[in-house]
């Protein structure tokens, strides 16, 4: 259970790690800087494609967390299985 919720929070901080660089964005706007636009970024969000990335990137990452637990739960089996067959002696 420790694991999984390591997990999570490490997940968590790698979402917040990105929030800098959205605060960076946002100081961009503010500035008196002339303003680079990104066509790419643009026409996606016209075409209402820009959803169609995010939500396929929350389904990639929601995969890597499914087996990421997964992967502990079989672990976590196979330590239990190793340390009762060494008590079993």
């Amino acid at each position: 259970m420790f694991r999984v919720l390591a997990i999570c929070c490490f997940i968590v901080g790698m979402l917040l790690a990105f929030e800098p660089a959205m605060a960076q964005e946002q100081m961009a706007e503010l500035s008196s800087a002339p303003q680079q636009n990104i066509e790419m970024a643009d026409s996606l969000r016209q075409d209402g494609k820009i959803y169609v990335v995010v939500a396929v990137l929350l389904t990639v990452l929601a995969g890597v967390l499914f087996y990421l637990i997964a992967l502990d739960r079989k672990v976590g089996r196979l330590e239990k299985q190793l340390k009762d067959d060494y008590v079993n002696r």
